[in-house]
């Protein structure tokens, strides 16, 4: 059924459980006149009175009564959007960020992360959506509600964090913030029990394990070109072994992130090997005759079982030095992965990976791309864009859960060839600081709305 953009008001009646929709619309909608309805807002649901307009036949304004208002916790006025939907009235969509970390600070409701869904909601302008954040320790399974901070503007066009109680939403955006808080007892529960609801999806559940992924992709053939050797827990001899086949080899977390972790082994020309990795006081180049001296001093402090080795890939260059690609994706409203930003990271001086944190760069993709390639720049932004689109589709299909953006680290190494070093569930915003990103930014933000409406049925 059609979806209608209406203006939400309240009309103050503390008696009447009361929805009054124009004239046209409910003519459109074939309704009766005081015709009894079941309402539905997220999953709280309420059997209301239908009344119709006759003062304003034409017009997209929904009244909607205090009584009804309070019975499904209607949290504001506005554009919202309304549907009929089998016998009953959907208003909505209700769309909720499920996160840890929440306090009472009306300034700050997330501390320090605050500022981050600040812009997430703010996503949420000219949508006609219901857009919150909430912890798994604010919903309350007996009444399908939950306790949740809205961003509302204010008379003067600012914004303040204000807190409802509203009804458990139609669809939930996973952003528990780490792999620690994961394991919550609280977010374990949240999680279980939220799967035993009827039609509630939640998109981009958990985190991803880098093996996990490789083991995936690999023996995919409509992607595995793009993915390199890996082996986990790697041997002495399986190191040996990649290093006679490539020059380079790097050892990797499995659940690592920010680069954290990673070593870069070399094999030199003239014989020996060099470790390079990054401490909190610097980047550490470390030269070594044998492979074994070396394999002991990376692992004398590190478990093997929570490393991988994987074929290092010659990158191409920006003013000498390696650079990859952060490409962010999301689906869309129908359903489509779409690119919506690539960045080109930089290396920084003597580090082993093209992190901001390590000293690397951040340039938008375009610019580097035409830097390097000039005419055959469409043709690179192409290969990239089909690359990750591909990759994404294959990694959403074989995990088989929902997701609605990924961030992928990509590369092209000298020869002209993409690969894909690693697929994030819970991408950082980091990128999106570049002054020349701010666009990709917004487009980005509204993608995740746009997403949310699809697997809500708005």
């Amino acid at each position: 059924m059609e979806t209608f953009r209406m203006r939400l008001r309240f009309l103050s009646n503390p008696r009447i459980s009361g929805i009054i929709l124009p004239a046209t619309l409910f003519q459109q909608l074939q309704l009766r006149q005081r015709q009894k309805i079941k309402v539905l807002l997220g999953k709280k649901e309420v059997v209301a009175t239908v009344l119709q307009d006759k003062r304003n036949p034409d017009a997209n304004v929904m009244k909607v009564t205090t009584l009804l208002q309070t019975e499904l916790g209607i949290p504001h006025p506005g554009l919202i959007q309304l549907k009929l939907e089998g016998s009953a009235l959907r208003i909505g969509p209700s769309i909720g960020i499920v996160t840890t970390g929440i306090r009472r600070d009306p300034k700050q409701p997330i501390g320090s992360r605050t500022s981050f869904f600040y812009n997430l909601l703010q996503a949420q302008e000219g949508k006609g959506v219901f857009y919150y954040i909430f912890s798994p320790t604010d919903v309350d399974w007996e009444s399908n509600t939950v306790k949740a901070w809205f961003l509302r503007r204010n008379k003067s066009g600012g914004y303040f964090w204000k807190k409802h109680v509203t009804a458990m939403p139609d669809v939930v955006y996973d952003r528990i913030p780490s792999r620690s808080a994961e394991k919550h007892e609280a977010v374990q529960e949240f999680k279980y029990r939220l799967a035993s609801y009827p039609n509630l999806p939640m998109f981009n559940q958990g985190f991803f394990n880098k093996w996990g992924v490789h083991q995936l992709l690999y023996p995919n053939p409509e992607v595995n070109e793009h993915i390199p050797e890996t082996y986990t827990s790697p041997s002495l001899t399986t190191v040996r072994n990649l290093l006679r086949k490539y020059p380079i080899v790097y050892l990797k977390p499995k659940n690592g992130s920010l680069g954290y972790g990673i070593v870069k082994v070399v094999r030199q020309a003239g014989g020996g090997f060099t470790a390079s990795y990054h401490t909190g006081s610097g980047n550490v180049k470390k030269q070594f005759s044998k492979l074994s001296s070396l394999y002991q001093h990376v692992f004398r402090s590190r478990r093997v079982s929570a490393y991988l080795a994987q074929q290092g890939i010659p990158l191409m260059t920006f003013h000498g030095r390696p650079f990859d690609f952060r490409v962010h994706l999301h689906k869309n409203q129908q359903n489509e992965w779409v690119v919506s930003c690539t960045a080109a990271k930089v290396a920084g001086s003597g580090s082993v990976t093209t992190h901001v944190r390590t000293g690397g760069t951040v340039i938008p993709g375009d610019d580097l791309l035409q830097h390097l390639f000039g005419r055959q720049k469409a043709l690179m932004t192409q290969r990239i864009s089909d690359a990750s689109i591909r990759l994404a589709t294959a990694i959403e299909l074989a995990k088989g859960i929902d997701l609605g953006e990924l961030g992928l680290d990509m590369g092209i190494d000298t020869q002209g060839h993409v690969w894909m070093f690693e697929a994030n569930s819970k991408p950082g915003r980091s990128i999106f600081k570049h002054a020349r990103l701010r666009q990709a930014d917004q487009e980005s933000r509204k993608l995740l709305v746009d997403y949310s409406c699809y697997l809500a049925n708005f």
